[in-house]
């Protein structure tokens, strides 16, 4: 889309595209009569240029930090999490070049745990909502078929589109209205397929100040901080009913 085209051009997040939060009581790991703590929960992000951290300075500060430091407080647990995202990603395109990210063969890291974040360049390129169905279906079976395990995975719900700033009124209705076709078909798949869940935004609070970056498209970190907030609670409710 030209729209696109337009939109000042931001780099995804700094550093290191994996990292760990502590464990809940790490003073408490040694003492005698105190079971071990749980191992870390293994959470890998999947997607696009959201997932990738575009608009925060680093992944501490984006979707995975945020989203993990928020899920090892519910869950009680530490939580290991890996990036493998790519900006201009779509559900079709992702399997063929972030499906190696998911996992680390030099130490034997492997999620238990995938959150994939496509749909706003689905969005923006006007793809058909059976399509994308079809493309996502195919993402959730090249995600399973390469782990080789039926791991849980979270779709992460499409932002309100029509609250960009980037976006001129008439284009912004437009897309977020497509992107709403878009999100019902992941929730269609979740209720389709087994161990896979929708995640949708619900009322994100997009008036406050400083949620969007300067290029009025991504997430600010406070943005990223309120929606990884959010997909930390759903997920937290998902790993006490699988």
């Amino acid at each position: 889309m030209v729209l696109r085209d337009r939109i000042p051009k931001l780099e995804p997040a700094g550093g290191d595209v994996y990292g760990e939060t502590a464990g809940p009581h790490p003073e408490h790991d040694a003492r005698p009569g105190h079971a071990a703590p749980s191992p870390a929960l293994r959470l890998a992000i999947l997607g696009d240029s959201s997932a990738a951290g575009f608009g925060a300075p680093d992944h501490a500060t984006a979707l995975a930090g945020q989203m993990a430091e928020a899920l090892a407080a519910l869950s009680g647990r530490a939580v290991s999490w890996r990036v493998t995202a790519r900006g201009g990603a779509t559900a079709r395109t992702a399997p063929l070049t972030l499906l190696p990210g998911l996992t680390d063969p030099a130490t034997g890291w492997r999620p238990e745990l995938v959150l994939v974040v496509v749909g706003v360049n689905d969005t923006t390129r006007l793809r058909r909502p059976a399509l994308f169905h079809r493309d996502v279906s195919r993402l959730i079976s090249a995600i399973r078929d390469h782990l080789g395990e039926p791991i849980p995975v979270l779709l992460a719900g499409l932002p309100p589109v029509h609250r960009f700033p980037a976006l001129p009124a008439p284009v912004r209705f437009l897309l977020g209205r497509h992107a709403r076709r878009l999100d019902r078909r992941l929730g269609a798949l979740a209720r389709q397929l087994p161990d896979t869940y929708h995640l949708p935004v619900g009322q994100l609070p997009m008036d406050r100040p400083g949620l969007f970056a300067p290029d009025g498209f991504h997430p600010a970190p406070a943005a990223y901080r309120v929606w990884g907030r959010l997909l930390a609670a759903q997920a937290a409710d998902v790993l006490e009913t699988a």
